[in-house]
């Protein structure tokens, strides 16, 4: 059992209880307990959360070997959130408001709920050969009614739009997995095989609705304009939107794995899936079907030495999208390939464990936001495909206890996405909110001697610029210094007290930034205290 408590900034508190091992006196019967309960204000005014999670599990050996298990879960929040942020001046210029500003109303509110039942029966044949069954069902249910602001704004601060908004989301997933898998030797080579089966459905019963009101400005913002239900704003608009998604997939699938040498491994595997897509509004119906569609991957791994190994890897790509394009069509599905090269190793006597890889990914067809259309798909953008979209970049990592009581951390990723072949983007950036260079580096130290119950850490994670999704502006790379202090007062309980964004650095979060809406601070300087709790039954 484990027992986590926290308390932290902005009146965040939060108890997590974790419980688990076996029922019976045999350990045939094996059952899980989560409780986790969090609850919090914010940095931004009026804003506040409060979720509770909860899961429950049992394992039980039918036979020495056959095991079932079946567990639930389930999500219950409560909150009253900001939606899309800031607005910006019509120029690009950032109003540098306050980072506790509120641009919702105090009748903001959103619910999410969601419940998840998995079962799965594994039956090992012998040592080597294995097979697997797993479904999961999962009901989830999201409504919110909120106010938001959007611009662009004026100099003088006008030019401010309120929108009321209503969603009521429902949706149901349902998925079935089935496999054989084992190792053998063949031709003197050790091989493992994995085949199987899957199936997965997804239905949605949508409602969307929206009203704007003009004549606002950015620095009195009316927090408590009249109240509002989803019925009001539909009643107030005239607009009312009601759609649905049935999506289904099946697929055939199977790897294998096979070593030639004692430092070579070949590994090749692939896809066949059926795609049924269907979307329904305003008393049509729009269809997309796929069938037969294989989808590939190979790759190599090669031991260099007992420590160092290289690797290569290919797969394509085939991602239906859910996206519409303006004429209401779903957007053709995502195709491509995706390349890797890297390196692994140890060093230091295996104490620290390093990797670099170079990738590329070239896609094409996949969705961006339709500026041009406005708000034409369901009072949001519609989307239209891009084009061919390149990502390539080169990723680092080196880690482990470089000397005695000293463990370090450093990552550093270079990225870079453009169009290759566009109509309006050609040579543009792509994924807008990706920045070229990010680096993130961490050290926890583990005081000597009679302070050993004592550790202490910090790091940084920093980023280059990066530009809005209209392509209207630039937001600012940053820098966040982080730090902790650690202590274990007993062999069952110890005290965690992070302190996040020490030199309180007010930045913008890159997402889907626009002139006039979806810009967000990132966290000020705040705290949390942590207690874990695991006594030894």
């Amino acid at each position: 059992m484990v027992i986590t408590g926290k308390a932290g900034s902005w009146d965040h508190y939060g108890l997590q209880l974790d419980a688990g091992g076996p029922l019976n006196a045999a350990g045939t019967l094996r059952g899980r307990v989560v409780v986790d309960e969090d609850q919090s204000h914010s940095f931004i005014d009026y804003a506040w959360d409060k979720t509770r999670n909860l899961y429950a599990a049992l394992d039980y050996d039918v036979t020495e070997n056959t095991t079932v298990g079946i567990g639930i879960s389930n999500r219950y929040s409560r909150s009253r959130p900001m939606f899309v942020g800031y607005p910006r001046y019509e120029d690009g210029g950032d109003i540098d408001l306050p980072r506790s500003t509120f641009t919702g109303s105090t009748w903001n509110r959103a619910k999410n709920d969601q419940t998840i039942f998995n079962a799965d029966v594994t039956h090992r044949f012998n040592d080597a050969w294995r097979f697997r069954l797993a479904g999961v069902a999962m009901n989830e249910k999201n409504t919110t009614v909120h106010q938001r602001v959007v611009g662009p704004i004026l100099p003088d601060g006008s030019g401010m739009d309120y929108g009321n908004f209503g969603v009521d989301f429902k949706s149901k997933q349902r998925g079935l997995d089935m496999s054989v898998s084992g190792n053998f030797t063949a031709l003197g080579m050790e091989q493992e095989v994995v085949v199987g089966a899957a199936y997965s459905k997804l239905t949605t019963a949508d409602r969307f609705t929206r009203a704007w009101e003009s004549g606002g400005n950015i620095s009195d913002i009316d927090h408590h304009r009249p109240w509002q239900d989803i019925d009001s704003i539909a009643a107030a608009s005239g607009y009312d939107s009601r759609s649905s998604y049935d999506i289904r997939q099946k697929g055939l699938y199977g790897t294998w794995r096979v070593k030639p040498t004692e430092s070579l491994a070949l590994i090749g595997g692939g896809r066949v899936g059926w795609y049924d897509y269907g979307y329904s509004a305003r008393g049509a119906t729009t269809t997309s079907t796929t069938s037969g569609k294989f989808i590939p991957y190979v790759g190599v791994v090669y031991s260099l030495t007992d420590n160092w190994s290289a690797y290569t890897s290919y797969s394509t790509v085939f991602e239906p999208q859910t996206e519409r394009s303006l004429d209401g069509s779903l957007l053709k599905p995502i195709e491509g390939n995706n390349y890797e090269v890297g390196v692994k190793g140890e060093l230091m006597d295996g104490r620290v464990n390093t990797s670099l890889a170079v990738f590329r990914y070239d896609h094409k067809n996949r969705a961006v936001n339709d500026y041009d259309a406005g708000f034409a798909c369901d009072g949001w953008y519609c989307s239209r495909a891009s084009g061919k979209v390149r990502s390539q970049g080169v990723e680092a990592e080196i880690s482990g206890e470089v000397v005695k009581g000293l463990e370090l951390y450093a990552g550093y990723t270079y990225n870079t996405t453009k169009y290759l072949s566009d109509p309006d983007n050609q040579g543009a950036v792509f994924n807008t909110w990706t920045p070229k260079h990010m680096l993130r580096l961490w050290a926890n130290y583990k005081l000597p001697g009679m302070m050993n119950r004592v550790s202490v850490g910090a790091g940084v994670n920093t980023q280059t610029d990066t530009i809005s999704s209209d392509r209207e502006f630039k937001l600012a790379g940053f820098t966040v210094w982080n730090a902790r202090v650690g202590y274990q007062a007993t062999p069952e309980l110890s005290f965690g007290l992070n302190l996040n964004n020490v030199f309180d650095k007010k930045y913008y979060v890159p997402s889907y930034n626009t002139l006039s809406s979806n810009n967000y601070y990132g966290e000020p300087r705040n705290v949390m205290l942590t207690v874990r709790y695991a006594p030894k039954l």
